[in-house]
């Protein structure tokens, strides 16, 4: 008999995620996120298939940045529905961390 080893390697999208509160709707938007818990996120991040790695907020200026990985732009999408109508700009890049960019330029610099 034959046994065989499979390795699955499971890919992680990393993103950046900037956003801006529609000031029309700020109290509004705030009032939605402090109202949410720790518990709350983590059955979130579970349901939309993403994994917050960290999030930070200018509240002063109601703007934020987040970094998340995700199976798929998709998964992604559907969360940020949730936040829509409370901002007004959410822009989304995909990212690397430092090993993912040390490969990705190594492989793509000149020989010389």
């Amino acid at each position: 008999m034959v046994a065989f080893v499979v390795t699955i390697k499971e890919v992680v999208m990393l993103f950046m995620i900037e956003w801006e509160v529609n000031h029309d709707q700020k109290m509004e938007t705030f009032g939605a996120f402090a109202g949410m818990s720790e518990a709350d996120d983590a059955a979130i991040e579970q349901a939309h298939g993403f994994t917050q790695i960290g999030r930070w907020h200018d509240i002063a200026n109601g703007r934020g940045v987040a970094i998340v990985d995700a199976v798929s732009s998709e998964a992604l999408h559907g969360f940020l529905m949730m936040w829509t109508g409370g901002l007004s700009t959410l822009d989304i890049t995909p990212v690397l961390d430092d090993a993912g960019a040390r490969a990705v330029i190594n492989a793509n610099l000149p020989e010389g």
